[in-house]
């Protein structure tokens, strides 16, 4: 039975306390009751250690672009900058990131079929008088690449990532994810190293001790008003009040989630038949991934390499410690290995194949130089932008909104985002919450 506690009504809750609500609660500027369900705030950007060895919910580097987001950042902590090195490996070959810009030191046969599919595509676009935009990511793809570059690396390693096939999304997340060189940057590329530094993460910033999660622990800090292992499990928007997982009932007059989208419609308990059916279908893939404490180097200095081979199980692999020694003992590897999406990988094949990788790249692994390996699951990863997505998603979130609710953040929003763009969100949703 629910204790109500209308007596202490709050003029504003914010549900999750992951970077989006702790940056809604700092812009704010005024009393809020900030909820969330696990024992220490944070969301996603949070560190773990095991043995001695520390670990991030897989790769979480920080970019700041927007000045108001960097000085509220470094304000708090030093967040040194660090120029990315990353790469590819594929055809048993190292190469640049991003692959399409970076075709130089890949066997001539591929490099050739490339660049042949380059200048096709460029062609044809230039054929064109005018051309429909393209239907799918899979078009956009073989439009902005070619066929080779589509075939050797944006089809097989998408489709690892997102778990569908590249005609089953759209192109609307990777405008700036997704590097697109012009032709006469694609054809240099084969054969100098002028674009290693293209694309939105060309370098990033990241604490020197303790991971991403010294970061948002230093952000929230001085919050007040903040309950942990708090979980929302009910709500009703009519009436206002929202009931946690303890039976606790607590009244509101604005409210804020960073609650997955669906999740958040899945406990509304007076939402709308069309909110509750658009809310069923939205997608998004899990993250399964390895923490991996290794003795030893690891990726040759690499903060992380891709991995579109088809018949690897793991799609990509990162290396804390490559970028603060901190988060590894002395001589060790602190790394993540993020497993495939499209089939069910054991995490005993995902261990061999990323063995095997580290091996082919840096100085030679085995499993007697493993002294972490342990398994890990992001139920929300990465929002599938199939094509009921737009229909879904808008649906959903103006249903929310007539109710006077601000869902955003990264899941809030149901959108693929960075850690910079989950703090913007949080500003926004202050600032319409000023004006209400």
């Amino acid at each position: 039975m629910a204790q109500d506690t209308q007596l202490e009504r709050h003029q504003t809750i914010i549900i999750g306390g992951g970077l989006a609500g702790i940056s809604t609660a700092l812009h704010l500027g005024e009393e809020v009751l900030l909820l969330e369900r696990e024992a220490r705030l944070g969301g996603l950007c949070v560190s773990h250690t095991s043995g001695d060895y520390s670990f991030d919910m897989t790769g979480h580097w920080l970019h700041l672009r927007d000045p108001r987001m960097r000085d509220l950042a470094e304000a708090r902590i030093a967040l040194p900058t660090t120029e990315r090195i990353s790469s590819v490996f594929s055809h048993g070959r190292v190469t640049d990131y991003p692959f399409q810009a970076n075709l130089r030191g890949l066997p001539g046969s591929v490099i050739a079929e490339c660049l042949t599919g380059a200048v096709e595509a460029h062609m044809e676009g230039a054929r064109a008088e005018k051309r429909q935009p393209a239907a799918d990511f899979g078009e956009y793809v073989l439009r902005h690449f070619g066929a080779g570059i589509a075939d050797h690396f944006m089809f097989p390693y998408n489709t690892k990532l997102w778990g569908v096939s590249p005609s089953a999304i759209s192109h609307a997340w990777c405008q700036r994810f997704v590097p697109v060189p012009d032709l006469n940057q694609i054809i240099a590329g084969a054969f100098t190293d002028d674009n290693r530094s293209m694309g939105y993460n060309a370098s990033f910033h990241y604490p020197e001790a303790g991971g991403i999660g010294a970061f948002t622990a230093a952000l929230a800090a001085d919050l007040p008003g903040v309950r942990t292992d708090a979980d929302v499990a009910s709500l009703h928007l009519g009436e206002r009040w929202l009931e946690l997982a303890d039976g606790e009932r607590l009244y509101f007059d604005r409210l804020v989630s960073t609650m997955p989208l669906d999740v958040l419609v899945e406990r509304w308990i007076d939402a709308p038949t069309a909110a509750r059916e658009a809310a069923a279908r939205l997608r998004c893939t899990k993250v399964d991934y390895l923490d991996l404490g290794l003795r030893g180097e690891a990726l040759a200095g690499r903060h992380w390499i891709y991995l579109p081979d088809p018949d690897l199980s793991v799609y990509r692999l990162g290396c804390y410690s490559n970028a603060r020694p901190s988060m590894a003992p002395p001589g060790g590897s602190s790394l993540y290995v993020e497993l495939r999406n499209d089939r069910p990988v054991d995490t005993e094949e995902a261990l061999d194949d990323a063995l095997a990788v580290l091996s082919a790249i840096g100085p030679p692994v085995g499993r007697e130089d493993v002294e972490v390996c342990e398994r890990r699951t992001i139920p929300h990863g990465y929002v599938i932008y199939d094509h009921d997505y737009l229909a879904a998603r808008t649906t959903t979130l103006k249903a929310l909104e007539a109710r006077g609710v601000i869902s955003t953040g990264r899941y809030g929003k149901w959108v693929y985002a960075s850690m910079e763009d989950a703090l913007l969100d949080g500003r926004a949703a202050a600032s319409i919450l000023k004006e209400m």
